[in-house]
């Protein structure tokens, strides 16, 4: 996905701290997702609010909104794909949709193709509405269809927005703790692969936990009137409350316990 700054952390003292952690036993993953908040420059922030996400954000709202007006179905012939399962081929479907619109608008960046894998991790989670005991495979259409419209039959668009920002920063510091967490797989902090994955996914609950009241009701407005926008109108209408939704969720993930 690009450059070797990319792959690896900047060389700095702030993420130094961050790196020093995983030599430790037992690092902590709240300390880490801390530290990382910490090391965050201001333009790798701005960044993490690129056309790109903002355009990934966008493409779920429309898919609701259709979904409300026109059924699943439709909505999924319209996306190019299957109705079976209709949660994956949702989610597919809203991910081709929105990789497509970044290519067409020249959109595309790092964190967008985070945010890319955001739409998709979104989506299921929204034709489930997060119920641990739903199988993604066997969850019915007419369920599927009842909780993505409901968002916009409720007005509960906000809601989506922040379901979504919770998705795509869990999927972030997953990044962010993957591209260092590599070097120190094997020592006394990481002694093993599965040390690492079970470390990346207490990381990620933190991060989901952490935001589990990200408040974006204010842009309900905003976020109502964009799937009837073009792209470009859609980035600047909603740029605000990604903007907003970033900066109040990492003041929250790098707080002090």
């Amino acid at each position: 996905m690009g450059t070797s700054t990319w792959h690896r952390s900047p060389a700095t003292q702030e993420w130094d701290r961050v790196r020093e952690l995983y030599a430790q036993p037992n690092p902590d993953p709240r300390e880490v997702v801390r530290r990382i908040v910490a090391a965050l420059d201001p333009e790798t922030v701005e960044r993490m609010k690129a056309p790109a996400v903002v355009t990934c954000l966008s493409v779920l709202l429309e898919g609701s909104r259709r979904v409300a007006e026109h059924g699943l179905t439709n909505t999924l012939a319209g996306l190019g794909v299957g109705t079976e399962p209709p949660a994956l081929q949702m989610a597919a479907g809203l991910r081709n949709r929105a990789g497509q619109l970044i290519a067409q608008e020249e959109y595309a960046s790092r964190f967008g193709d985070v945010a890319l894998d955001a739409v998709g991790t979104t989506a299921m989670a929204l034709a489930t509405l997060d119920d641990a005991g739903a199988s993604l495979l066997d969850i019915p259409l007419a369920v599927a269809e009842a909780n993505f419209a409901g968002f916009d039959h409720d007005g509960r668009f906000p809601e989506l927005a922040a379901t979504f920002m919770r998705h795509d920063l869990d999927l972030a510091f997953r990044h962010f703790i993957a591209r260092d967490m590599s070097d120190f797989v094997g020592g006394e902090g990481i002694p093993t692969v599965g040390h690492a994955s079970r470390f990346e996914d207490a990381a990620s609950r933190y991060c989901r936990e952490g935001l589990g009241t990200l408040d974006l009701e204010r842009w309900s407005g905003a976020l109502a009137a964009s799937p009837s926008l073009t792209v470009p109108e859609r980035v600047q209408v909603l740029t605000p409350a990604i903007s907003a939704g970033i900066d109040t969720a990492l003041v929250a993930l790098g707080g002090v316990a």
